[in-house]
């Protein structure tokens, strides 16, 4: 190999490895700016899911209560029909009249009462229209029914007086599931008669059975023989969904469907979002059981909501990761490369300077720029970090003045000044480290860091620079600044968010607590009044007073006895929701005994307690009080029938390892398939004649029970008693 080969060989590996390095430094850059900007964007979507689900459960909730608000007024108009029929419909006018329902229930279309038409006199016969509620014959699953009833008398609820329900296949089906049940029932989707528009909404109606009063109805067959008719109200999807959702934000889609299909077929509801790019791929799902039936609420998140989300814009990271990895590569690419040329030059310099070896060494392979000047400012040393710095060789600048040649133009006055002025000023800059510019051959200004010292050379002063450039580190740092203010940016706006999450929990609070005032101010004051009337009116009748006026006046103070009861148990209701907990350790079997003393089980009702004094939960002492009141006074209620009623209070270990107790009776029980709606508010498995009840007791008993983190189920058989099981946090075991 030729001297001249061996030159371009060691030419091509000076390039080889520092080019190596760079691609390498920049591949794994790459690399760490995907990694980053993937978890980035899982993480908006991890966090925009968390916040759907919030949505989802808010929304789910908004759409029980006024189910539930509706079902209570439905049950308000089957107990008046049941007290008072048969009734005529001024009186059912004046009925619901002070309900205010077209602001109590927004979105609700009608409320109203539809007979069996055999159960009307032939006076109510007559003052149906003709032809629109007969059936076709030989039906026998349901009686022929007719609207007789139906408030507000608006253009679309007059199209609905007299239409048999009975006679669509939908309706019959959730009438007939209402009527054998006993219970509040919901159809599928329907198109109302009242739709009188071009283009209807999808519709639904809840029914409420009302059975003749001296009938019994134990058996299905005796509620369908006992059956006068139904207390419904017919609802347009749109209208009524649009008030449930009203004042919630639109940056998510809201779909409501029919069943548990998800389907353009079965949608009764849909609300869309400001932002029109929906994410299909990030939804939530959640299936809501209204009367018996199930909807779908399913809410999808808007782009717009997942980029809300992104703590950092992904384009950012990639703009950053990108930008910092070039300059790494590069700077490592200089670094490697300067280091292949000052070792070659190091080399050169020893086989010409021998004699002058360690302070050549010293010198050529320093990573600073070394540059040595005399009091006229040439130049005398110009190492070779200079030449790979400044761009000028050592050739082309020695003799020449240094301010000529890297010194910018703004400061070379300065600078001649200060060495011609050296011996006779006093120098604050040598021996320190300072920065300023510079400027390389090609013109450009660099920030370099500077140190200088003098000395003299055979009696002359000349001056030493040490310099660095440090202008890919200035860069560096005016990035993290910019980095760190766009953070901040991102703290005040994470901050602000909170802030307003947390006003709006207070607004919550506040609602909650003017509902608690309305319920027991409102609604009290009217059954005072009713209460008041109603004992003046039977001093006014005085011994005049004929059985019939007897009856009513006690359905009425019975129905006034068991509203206030409803009143009460909401308020306890409510103030489970509000009441912040105050636990601390109690021993369970003490507080039951407590309660059992206040219920005080006339005999021959026995309690039997087997719980060991070890038995300490952590809890809060009122709101468990009231809970356990509620499910001993269960117990005494449901067993009273038996010649011998008797209680058991115990404990037992559960799946899981939880400890749960128990409260069991010898009482009617019930059928298991209707656990999940035993402690849903106003679910009675029972009628009001076999045992009274307000329908709230259970819910407070659940509500209570979770509110401190734990759980509450029942297990039973009919005639065979039932067990209420409730698992509540443990005190911590005494330290040895």
């Amino acid at each position: 190999m030729s001297a001249r080969d061996g030159q371009l060989e060691q030419s091509r590996s000076g390039w080889l490895l520092p080019g190596a390095i760079a691609l390498a430094i920049l591949g794994l850059g790459a690399a760490v700016t995907a990694v980053f900007a993937l978890s980035m964007e899982r993480a908006a979507r991890a966090l925009t899911q968390s916040t759907l689900e919030e949505r989802a459960s808010h929304s789910e909730h908004a759409v029980e209560d006024r189910m539930m608000a509706c079902e209570a007024v439905l049950r308000a108009g089957a107990g008046f029909i049941d007290n008072a029929w048969p009734i005529a419909e001024e009186q059912w006018r004046r009925f619901v009249r002070p309900l205010n329902l077209g602001e109590a229930l927004v979105g609700v279309q009608g409320y109203g009462f539809t007979a069996v038409v055999d159960k009307l006199s032939p006076a109510q016969i007559g003052a149906l229209p003709n032809g629109l509620w007969s059936n076709p014959a030989g039906r026998e699953e349901h009686p022929q029914t007719a609207i007789i009833f139906l408030e507000p008398q608006d253009t679309r609820n007059k199209q609905a007086l007299g239409f048999d329900m009975a006679s669509e296949a939908i309706r019959r089906t959730a009438m007939e599931r209402a009527r054998d049940e006993r219970t509040a029932a919901v159809t599928a989707k329907v198109t109302l008669v009242q739709e009188i528009d071009a283009t209807p909404q999808p519709g639904f109606l809840m029914y409420v059975p009302v059975y003749q009063r001296d009938l019994p109805t134990a058996t299905v067959q005796e509620r369908r023989d006992a059956l006068i008719g139904y207390v419904y109200s017919p609802f347009r999807a749109g209208d009524f969904m649009e008030h449930v959702f009203e004042g919630d934000p639109r940056d998510v889609e809201l779909e409501v469907y029919d069943d548990q299909q998800v389907s353009n077929g079965e949608l009764l509801y849909r609300r869309a979002a400001d932002d029109a790019h929906v994410a299909e791929s990030v939804f939530v799902l959640r299936q809501v059981v209204v009367g018996g039936h199930g909807w779908t609420l399913r809410l999808a998140a808007t782009a717009s909501m997942i980029k809300n989300n992104q703590v950092v814009p992904v384009w950012i990271v990639w703009m950053v990761g990108a930008c910092g990895s070039v300059l790494l590569s590069c700077l490592a690419f200089a670094m490697a490369r300067s280091r292949h040329v000052l070792r070659e030059r190091a080399l050169a310099d020893e086989r010409l300077l021998e004699k002058e070896r360690d302070a050549a060494t010293i010198l050529e392979n320093s990573l600073e720029v070394f540059i040595v000047i005399d009091e006229q400012d040439r130049i005398l040393e110009w190492n070779k970090q200079a030449v790979q710095t400044f761009g000028w060789t050592k050739d082309e600048v020695l003799g020449r003045q240094l301010a000529d040649i890297i010194v910018p133009e703004s400061l070379r006055e300065a600078h001649i000044n200060a060495i011609r002025n050296f011996h006779i000023r006093k120098h604050t800059v040598l021996g320190k480290r300072t920065e300023m510019p510079a400027l390389r051959r090609d013109g450009a200004e660099i920030i370099v860091a500077i140190s200088i010292a003098s000395t003299l050379r055979r009696g002359q002063t000349v001056f030493f620079a040490s310099l660095r450039d440090i202008t890919a580190r200035r860069q560096q740092e005016e990035q993290v600044k910019l980095l760190n203010a766009t953070l901040e940016h991102r703290v005040g706006e994470r901050t602000q968010e909170l802030e307003t999450a947390n006003r709006r929990l207070e607004a919550a609070y506040r609602d909650l607590e003017a509902f608690t005032r309305s319920v027991s101010h409102d609604l009290r004051a009217p059954l005072r009044a009713i209460k008041g009337y109603s004992t003046m009116l039977m001093e006014d009748l005085g011994k005049s007073v004929t059985p019939q006026v007897q009856r009513d006046m006690d359905a009425i103070s019975a129905t006034t006895r068991r509203m206030d009861a409803i009143i009460e148990n909401l308020l306890k209701l409510a103030s489970v929701s509000q009441r912040e907990l105050q636990t601390q350790e109690l021993e369970l079997g003490d507080l039951l005994r407590q309660v059992v003393s206040e219920v005080n089980p006339q005999p021959p009702a026995e309690v039997h307690i087997a719980l060991k004094s070890s038995e300490c939960v952590r809890a809060d002492a009122g709101l468990l009080t009231l809970a356990l009141r509620n499910l001993i006074a269960n117990a005494v209620k449901f067993s009273q029938t038996r010649a011998t009623p008797e209680i058991w209070v115990g404990a037992t270990d559960v799946e899981g390892g939880d400890r749960a107790y128990f409260v069991r009776d010898n009482g009617v029980g019930f059928d298991p398939k209707y656990a999940p709606r035993l402690f849903g508010a106003f679910q009675r498995l029972h009628s009001e004649r076999e045992f009274e009840g307000t329908g709230l007791g259970l819910t407070i008993v659940k509500s209570v029970i979770e509110k401190h983190g734990g759980r509450v189920w029942a297990e039973s058989q009919p005639g065979a008693g039932a067990t209420f099981y409730f698992i509540l946090p443990e005190c911590p075991p005494v330290a040895a």
